[in-house]
């Protein structure tokens, strides 16, 4: 299929693109290569492939190589079902897998049944770069300076390990993108939980796009298991094998608060809401066999029943945990505010009948320890509508500056402090429907931010040369109103006493544990001082350093060699546009030039 120029096309066709719906060590072990998928019409489609929103640029910074993009999306590439050496080979479909991969997992979140809304790049730019090959190495990391994911690749046991040819991996990334255009403050250092919330975004876009494939619903239900496989809540086993690990992160493990007392490593912290996830998932799927079975007109669980029960539990988990971000704070967002967040979007959208479990959540919520109880659930007391000045909501909602000035008007009901100077940092609205067609109340949502300085400076913390600096500890709120102007709901996230202790506590584990330099250093965490005010900035590159250096992750000595079966053949262009064919006896000095023996 060729990919022509359609920005004046009124309806341009749907796609169709194959793409690895798994990693290439399960697709071996499976025999599932790549699956045919359906993409939504793109009217600017050129090579890359490059879109609206979504660009590849193959270019490689170690080597300082461009290899030659896409020209033709390959409906049907040369290679068979199951072969997936010659996957490995084929850069071109490295280029194609990664593009489909995001491609249609933006789509999957911004249709009406989850966030009914675009999704903004934290970058400012219109498009979001992919790096299929972007370095040597064992990571893949998304970085908003270059508003990019960049995928690094290195030598695996017995085959090259490409982290764009992950469908985990490549989603994973992605979630943090989309995190960052839609929370960008959850990226500022101010908790543990919060750099925790990034990982479980992640790790659950991953699991919810997986889901979403046929082919690997019906592998893993069609024998109508009478209950869930533990497998479907692994991410990154090819990955994870070259350490000798089954996977990367495993959802199916039950991790409560209390398990993670005391721990602020993000990615430990995040298996508590990851399995929260997984759970409700779980307790679903049975009710969805019942419905089946009922739509069906059938008495005995079969594949059929099994994957149609799979398939809308896992479209209702997904719905249900993602909707109420848009009713989380803009900044610092606690476990505990994000499940309130979750049960009353849930609740707004479904007021009479819990078609997302919320009765199960609330349950997974205690149990786990993300709430003290059920009542804590609740939250305080709401706003409401005669508790504000009068309004209008279209008037309010017309321009940031509207929205500012009303909510100015009523910093006493919000209980903004009256010495604060906030910014209107979002103003959007929302439309979100159902399977069934029922279409929940449109949302008009405001989100406003200020910050507050913190001293670094507490008996029993150690801010090693950071001490006496200040750092911004932000707050701010959500609001959001319905479309005739009824307040749904509204959280704030003051400088309270135990927020302020638990940035000082924060930052302490980090300053102990090695994580905060100078930019020089290659510190995770940069560390930037001016006139007394601290700067931490998140280095992309680090954001899974931490991981590294646990005592369960072994690390990954230097693969040494000769290259693989693999006869490699692909082609580059180099800074002068020269293409030129790589052999495999190419490839051994690519490698040693890629490893540092010839630079």
């Amino acid at each position: 299929m060729s990919i022509p120029f359609r920005e004046f096309q009124k309806d341009p066709p749907r796609l169709k693109v194959t793409l690895l719906c798994e990693d290439p060590l399960l697709a071996e072990r499976s025999g599932l290569g790549p699956v045919e998928v359906d993409l939504e019409p793109e009217r600017y489609l050129e090579q890359g492939p490059t879109t609206a929103r979504v660009a590849v640029v193959d270019y490689d910074a170690r080597l300082d190589v461009v290899f030659a993009p896409v020209q033709v999306l390959e409906r049907r590439p040369g290679f068979a079902v199951g072969n997936v050496g010659a996957v490995r080979e084929n850069f071109l479909f490295h280029q194609q897998n990664v593009w489909a991969v995001v491609n249609r997992t933006i789509a999957l979140l911004e249709n009406p049944r989850l966030l009914g809304r675009p999704i903004p790049w934290a970058s400012g730019l219109g498009r979001l770069l992919l790096l299929p090959h972007a370095n040597y190495g064992r990571n893949a990391f998304y970085d908003r300076g270059t508003g990019a994911i960049h995928f690094l690749y290195f030598e695996g046991s017995s085959a090259p390990v490409f982290t764009c040819l992950s469908h985990d991996i490549v989603t994973h990334e992605l979630g943090h993108a989309v995190l960052d255009g839609l929370k960008p403050y959850y990226n500022e250092i101010s908790s543990a939980q919060t750099a925790a919330f990034h990982e479980y975004f992640g790790d659950v876009m991953a699991i919810a796009s997986s889901l979403t494939f046929r082919e690997l619903v019906v592998r893993v239900a069609g024998d109508a298991p009478p209950e869930l496989p533990e497998l479907i809540g692994r991410i990154g086993e090819e990955f994870a094998s070259t350490d000798g690990r089954s996977s990367l992160r495993d959802a199916s493990v039950r991790r409560t608060m209390a398990d993670v007392k005391g721990n602020r490593e993000e990615h430990d912290l995040s298996q508590v809401l990851t399995n929260v996830f997984y759970e409700l998932l779980v307790a679903l799927y049975p009710k969805k066999v019942e419905a089946a079975l009922d739509n069906l007109k059938k008495t005995k669980v079969d594949g059929q029943v099994a994957v149609r029960a799979l398939i809308n539990a896992a479209a209702q988990t997904t719905s249900t945990m993602l909707r109420g971000l848009d009713y989380c704070p803009p900044v610092d967002v606690s476990y505990l505010e994000y499940a309130r967040a979750v049960l009353r979007a849930d609740e707004v959208a479904y007021p009479t009948y819990e078609v997302g479990g919320r009765a199960i959540l609330r349950r997974l919520f205690v149990e786990r320890g993300v709430a003290p109880s059920e009542s804590e659930l609740d939250g305080p007391p709401r706003v409401r509508n005669r508790d504000l000045h009068p309004y209008d909501v279209d008037e309010i909602s017309a321009t940031t500056a509207n929205a500012y000035r009303f909510l100015d008007a009523n910093r006493g009901s919000l209980r903004i402090p009256r010495d604060v100077n906030f910014s209107v940092i979002r103003l959007y609205r929302t439309r979100k429907g159902s399977p069934s067609g029922y279409y929940p109340p449109q949302e008009i949502i405001i989100e406003f931010v200020w910050t507050e300085d913190v001293e670094l400076k507490s008996e029993g913390l150690d801010f090693g040369e950071l001490a006496g600096t200040r750092m911004p500890l932000y707050c701010g709120g959500t609001l959001v109103f319905d479309a005739w102007g009824n307040v749904l709901h509204y959280v704030l996230r003051d400088a309270t006493p135990e927020r302020t202790r638990e940035l000082l506590e924060y930052v302490a584990y980090l300053v102990d544990r090695g994580r905060i330099g100078t930019t020089a250093q290659g510190a995770a965490i940069f560390a930037e001082v001016e006139n007394g005010r601290l700067r931490l900035q998140r280095n992309p590159a680090l954001r899974h350093e931490s991981r590294r250096h646990a005592d369960d992750v072994p690390t990954q000595p230097e693969p040494a060699g000769e290259p693989g079966p693999i006869d490699w053949n692909f082609t580059t262009v180099d800074r002068i546009g020269e293409p030129k064919n790589l052999s495999s006896t190419d490839w051994r000095r690519l490698r040693e030039k890629i490893r540092g023996a010839g630079a």
